[in-house]
């Protein structure tokens, strides 16, 4: 299990999100931020806003990246 923070993952806090892959804690970070969003926060609304205006090749090479260097991560 690895955990990251919220802002490391794009986001807008340091809410620190953990998975055991880069997958399952890229749908926790997703599940978060709609959370925060529902909740009225500004701040993840502007930091979706911001991942929705790259484009789907851009956004699949931030996640390529993002799991080349899970292995990285904090352990949990």
């Amino acid at each position: 299990m690895k955990e990251t923070t919220c802002r490391d993952l794009r986001g807008a806090c340091d809410t620190e999100i953990q998975g055991a892959t880069a997958e399952e804690m890229g749908e926790n970070s997703k599940q978060h931020a709609m959370e925060m969003m529902q909740s009225g926060d500004d701040a993840h609304k502007a930091a979706v806003a911001s991942m929705m205006e790259l484009s789907q090749e851009e956004q699949q090479k931030w996640f390529e990246d993002f799991k080349a260097c899970f292995d990285s991560l904090t352990d949990a």
